[in-house]
This record gives C-alpha cells, structure tokens and sequence, in this order.
C-alpha cells in the first residue's frame, strides 16, 4: 500500500522499547552517556560480521557512527 505506514513488527518494537530504556535510566542518572558508549562497544565488538568479529576500529566506527546516536539522542 502506497502512503501508509507498516505497524512496527516485533523486532522493531523491542528496539525502541530498548532505546527507551536506555534514555530514561540516563535522564534518572543511573547510566551516564559513557556507560551506554562502553555497552554498545562491548555488544558491537561481539558483532559476527563476514565469518568474523570486528576490529576495535571498527566496533568503535559502528558505535560513534550507528549505535550511539540511536541511543543518546
């Protein structure tokens, strides 16, 4: 159908009730902005990509440029 918005399927629910989360523990102070950078490079160093897990550089190039932004706002 053209002009109408899809329902958010269930893996897209769980990701903004994920990055919801995310936001209000950092608005009630109990994760800083540092401490959700520090996850999401734990979690995107773990990322199996192309046979593989990513280089540091690279975690950290998904981080800065992909995941934090989402998450921080």
């Amino acid at each position: 159908m053209i002009g109408t918005e899809q329902p958010p399927g269930p893996g897209d629910i769980e990701t903004l009730v994920l990055r919801a989360l995310v936001r209000k523990l950092i608005a009630k102070q109990l994760l800083s902005e540092a401490d959700v950078r520090a996850l999401l490079l734990d979690a995107a160093e773990n990322l199996d990509v192309a046979g593989g897990r990513l280089t540091p550089e690279a975690a950290r190039d998904i981080v800065e440029e992909d995941l934090a932004p989402a998450y921080l706002g």
